[in-house]
């Protein structure tokens, strides 16, 4: 009979991310990670070259389920399903959002880690990068003229797309709560100004502002006005 191997390259992989976005991505070490998967530390050296190499997967495992989320609404420039689809991902994937939230655009690497694997990070930011690009040059197509060119387009879409909404997620994640569904109360209120061809139209037999129904902002309230001040 074959005997199946107990741990494999996702379970360390997996284990990284917990370790860094509980810990901090410099906690991670090939031995938290062994820790982590309650494996022994020669397993991970057997599938991995280098911390650098188990960091760059986790990356790439989570910047790709981010990109999935919201690239096929960016693609046909839905500006607001994409800014539900990425607090959608965050919730569902809470510790992935906050590792991410720790590397920016790329792992914390050195030079341990294999050339083909610094091909594949820099693919997948040009691919997030690329669907960006599909989403700023969809709106100014079809923005008010007042939107600006491209350049200014661009500037205005990654605060509504990307930076407002992570902004307001990152104090939750950080904590390790939920990300209320007020969120998105408050961000529809910006993205209405920001991005006002995006929002879907009322229904002939409906008044404009009840077009879409929005859950309360209290929770949202709630949380900034105890955690604004330190006691």
């Amino acid at each position: 009979m074959v005997r199946l191997a107990k741990f494999n390259d996702d379970t360390f992989v997996q284990a990284a991310i917990e370790v860094a976005a509980i810990c901090g991505v410099a906690a991670v070490s090939m031995a938290a990670i062994a820790s982590k998967a309650g494996a022994p530390m020669g397993s991970v050296y057997h599938r991995f070259g280098s911390r650098s190499e188990v960091l760059a997967r986790a990356w790439l495992r989570a910047k790709s389920g981010l990109r999935q989320a919201v690239e096929p609404h960016w693609q046909a420039g839905r500006t607001w399903p994409a800014v539900q689809a990425l607090l959608g991902w965050c919730r569902e994937h809470p510790l992935h959002a906050r590792f991410l939230l720790q590397c920016e655009d790329h792992p914390p690497i050195d030079e341990a880690l294999a050339e083909p694997w610094r091909q594949r990070l820099e693919d997948e930011q040009l691919a997030l990068e690329q669907a960006f690009e599909q989403v700023v040059r969809h709106c100014a197509r079809h923005g008010s003229s007042e939107a600006g060119q491209a350049q200014s387009m661009g500037t205005l879409l990654r605060f509504a797309l990307l930076d407002s909404p992570l902004a307001l997620a990152r104090p939750y994640l950080a904590e390790g709560r939920e990300i209320p569904a007020g969120a998105e109360a408050l961000l529809r209120t910006s993205h209405v100004a920001l991005c006002p061809w995006s929002m879907p139209m009322a229904q002939p037999d409906e008044p404009a502002h009840m077009a879409t129904p929005l859950p309360s902002i209290s929770p949202v309230l709630a949380h900034a006005k105890t955690s604004a001040v330190p006691h």
